[in-house]
């Protein structure tokens, strides 16, 4: 809302209560630029980063849209939702479009508001690259998506352990399985690396 541009802000726990109505659940520190925005609309994108943007990620996760324009900043470009008035990122390969189904407000042991809030979104629209398709239906096993483990690290999902018997398996099997072998043969490169490079909180002899 207003003058300046929507604003971009990582998540820090994404949940995904009910299928059917697809919803989804995050938890925005209260009064927060991002808050105010989201609140003032109703509405918001889901943008999952690949890999390559974990240091935009952690630009946007630092920075407030009260001060900059994270958009400009990280050469990031804006499309038009389908449903939501909230722009997209475009170099993200999924993105979901939700609106607001409820708020969850919690109170702290001794009755002041929580710094959090649990929103609870619903699914409107999805978006998805061409290469996570499969017959028009996304496949996660193609997704190359990214988490935050406390305290300091960006990781990203390991290779596939099994098929769930449940239910169908992979449509495109091979093409998973060779994305899975890349990503293995990579593994042994980011070890030494980290064997090499010190967390910022361990200190530097």
């Amino acid at each position: 809302p207003g003058e300046r541009p929507p604003n971009i802000w990582v998540v820090g726990v994404l949940g995904g209560p009910c299928d059917d109505p697809p919803l989804l659940t995050i938890s925005p520190r209260v009064g927060m630029y991002s808050y105010k925005q989201m609140t003032a609309l109703g509405q918001f994108v889901v943008n999952f980063p690949t890999p390559q943007m974990v240091r935009e990620m952690e630009y946007c996760g630092t920075n407030s849209g009260a001060e900059v324009d994270k958009w400009k900043s990280c050469g990031f470009t804006p499309i038009a939702g389908k449903v939501v008035d909230v722009p997209l990122i475009a170099e993200c390969p999924v993105n979901f479009e939700c609106v607001f189904e409820r708020q969850i407000q919690f109170n702290r042991s001794d009755g002041r508001p929580g710094e959090q809030e649990l929103m609870i979104g619903r699914i409107v629209h999805v978006h998805a690259h061409e290469k996570c398709m499969v017959n028009g239906e996304l496949q996660w096993d193609l997704v190359d998506t990214i988490y935050r483990s406390r305290p300091q690290t960006w990781r990203i999902l390991g290779p596939t352990i099994g098929f769930d018997e449940r239910k169908t398996p992979l449509l495109k099997p091979k093409e998973a399985a060779e994305l899975i072998a890349r990503r293995v043969e990579s593994y042994e490169g980011l070890a030494e690396v980290i064997r090499r490079t010190p967390y910022p909180t361990q200190s530097r002899k």
